[in-house]
């Protein structure tokens, strides 16, 4: 009996030990996409560019202690990076000015998502299991997948049958704003949760057109403000008549919504499907209180 027992402890033991190296692999990752992909599949990578903005920006997953900041994503600190020795370095096309440096020091394995009309939920999906491929932890991309699209149906029974398409946009200014449609997170968000993009309009890669309050006019939609909105905007608009007009007579109220990074991957996708899920229903249940 005691040797079963001492059997089953080196066998836990052994388990565990083989699931602490897994998440101790030497990566560090340059794009925000792959980091917070890294996390969400329980991997601490060695250091991540501009660590403070992540935090500002993607928020989710949250970066654990000990995470090392390697400096600016356009110019990452090379020595601090050849330090910690990595046995891996990931970047994105955006960052591939880097490869011939970085290559210097370890292997670099390039993984693309924001590609001219290939964004949806197929494509963070494959992205996903690309990463997770290229480090080992392919069964544990398989649950993140599966756990998201569990997410993602729950929300998406929450949306009113009866919701109009959604017009998403970011202010630059109190004139000018993104739009976003097409090969954009957000738009992939909504489609999950069988609501439709309103702006059928150009994007570029990153999924949103440049356009001026003016170019919005007609469009009968949901309007979704995401923030932040610069200083002084929000005051300006009080005072814009244009957009005075759009939310007045639109047939149904402006949303605004936290921030979510807008050029991320499966987590920022449902975080931004839950955050509009809860300002929909925020809305809703102050709407029904004044009836």
């Amino acid at each position: 009996m005691k040797s079963i027992f001492l059997m089953l402890a080196l066998v836990t033991s052994f388990t565990c030990y083989a699931a602490e190296e897994s998440r101790s692999l030497k990566v560090v990752a340059i794009d925000w996409t792959h980091v917070e992909t890294l996390l969400a599949l329980g991997v601490t990578p060695l250091g991540i560019a501009q660590k403070q903005d992540y935090n500002a920006w993607v928020k989710e997953p949250k970066i654990p202690n000990g995470v090392l900041d390697l400096g600016l994503r356009t110019q990452p600190n090379l020595e601090l990076l050849a330090e910690l020795a990595p046995t891996q370095i990931l970047i994105s096309p955006m960052f591939s000015v880097l490869t011939p440096q970085l290559q210097k020091i370890t292997k670099v394995t390039e993984i693309g998502l924001y590609k001219k009309g290939n964004v949806n939920w197929q494509a963070m999906e494959s992205m996903t299991r690309e990463l997770a491929m290229n480090i080992g932890v392919e069964k544990e991309a398989e649950h993140f997948i599966l756990q998201k699209r569990d997410e993602i149906l729950a929300l998406k029974q929450q949306v009113p049958s009866d919701l109009p398409p959604v017009l998403m946009v970011q202010f630059m200014d109190a004139n000018h704003l993104r739009v976003f449609g097409d090969n954009s997170l957000y738009k992939t968000a909504v489609n999950e949760l069988g609501i439709e993009s309103a702006w059928q309009g150009t994007t570029n890669q990153w999924g949103f057109s440049l356009v001026g309050i003016n170019e919005l006019v007609g469009i009968d939609a949901q309007i979704v403000v995401i923030e932040p909105l610069p200083i002084g905007t929000e005051s300006a608009l009080e005072h814009n008549e244009l957009w005075q007009f759009m939310s007045k007579e639109s047939n149904y109220p402006v949303l605004r919504m936290p921030a979510v990074w807008s050029f991320g991957a499966l987590s920022s996708a449902t975080r931004f499907a839950d955050l509009f899920v809860r300002a929909l229903s925020s809305h809703l249940v102050a709407k029904n209180s004044g009836e």
